[in-house]
């Protein structure tokens, strides 16, 4: 081995008065969330979410396509074929869409993962790495080389712990995120799936994670970002990045919070009312109890007019009316 292949403890931390203020304020506005039913945006919306998350995963590896490129494709335009910007888009969108069928603690699923991602963009999608490999962070060299072999061990023990250690899951999801970047488990790729994989842990808790755009709110740090991995690695132990990253995810759902509600018009509002409870009849009040923001009049404007536009039936007027969805 030489002298700077170093084995590195993937999972040891610290713990900081400013991590647990980061993680009684994210674990408050989850309730928030929950309780406001934004973790079922409309269509639309959550089809922007998804064009920045991919943007900003993709810019922090220096992909130069900008949105409105990145919507298009996501929108069903053919992408070339010849360029390999465009072919790292069209992987993510895929495995994207393969997230909900994937189990964050399994090594297979992983691999599974890292050859969708890197499809035509690297020899070996989907294998784990033989051989040593350089540690950059951004555009730094790190202190190290990771070391090769054993990875698939060493792969399973991150995974292991992520799902048996007992610490709140909003942190251990952080430690699994440095976890994957410092063992760089696969020749090329290994940011992007950390990235993922963090996502893909806490949505199993939170589904507003699945378009929860974080990598937006990393991308705007992206210096910190890389030098808060930079610096887990010098003192082997991530606390300092932990904090960054819920410094991260509290800034994220403090956006969804204070914007998501202005944003909706009243057909999204009713997409995001029907899409979050159960098939049945409800009154206003019950649509007001989600909306508590909205007067009465505006509330009754909503529901007629989805009933003008058949997505719903009423029976009776004014307060005591009923409603229900029209079958599809």
């Amino acid at each position: 081995m030489a002298s700077n292949d170093i084995i590195v403890n993937l999972t040891s931390y610290s713990i900081t008065p400013r991590t647990l203020s980061l993680l009684a304020s994210i674990s408050e506005r989850l309730g928030e969330v929950n309780a406001a039913h934004l973790h079922h945006p409309a269509p639309e919306l959550r089809r922007a979410h998804r064009v920045s998350t991919i943007h900003a995963t993709l810019a922090l590896e220096d992909n130069p396509l900008d949105r409105h490129t990145l919507a298009q494709l996501l929108a069903g335009r053919l992408p070339d074929a010849s360029n390999s910007a465009e072919r790292e888009v069209m992987n993510t969108i895929r495995l994207y869409d393969l997230l909900a069928r994937l189990d964050p603690f399994s090594g297979q699923d992983l691999r599974l993962a890292h050859g969708e991602l890197m499809h035509g963009l690297a020899l070996d999608p989907g294998q784990y790495r033989t051989g040593p490999l350089e540690v950059i962070y951004g555009d730094r060299p790190g202190r190290r080389r990771a070391v090769g072999g054993n990875i698939s061990s060493q792969v399973e023990q991150l995974l292991h712990f992520a799902e048996n250690d007992e610490a709140p899951l909003l942190l251990i999801s952080c430690v699994l995120h440095h976890g994957l970047v410092q063992l760089r488990p696969f020749t090329a790729g290994n940011g992007r799936i950390a990235r993922l994989w963090q996502k893909l842990m806490l949505t199993q808790q939170w589904p507003v994670f699945s378009f929860l755009p974080i990598e937006g709110f990393i991308l705007q740090h992206k210096a910190a970002y890389y030098a808060a991995l930079d610096m887990a690695d010098r003192q082997e132990d991530c606390g300092g990045f932990i904090t960054f990253m819920m410094e991260r995810i509290d800034e994220a759902l403090h956006e969804l919070l204070s914007r998501q509600r202005p944003m909706l018009a009243a057909t999204d509002r009713i997409s995001v009312f029907l899409l979050a409870r159960n098939i049945g009849q409800f009154t206003r009040k019950d649509y007001r109890r989600m909306f508590p923001e909205l007067s009465t009049a505006t509330a009754s404007r909503d529901l007629a007019e989805a009933v003008a536009q058949g997505r719903i039936n009423r029976a009776g007027t004014g307060r005591v009316a009923s409603y229900w969805p029209v079958a599809e």
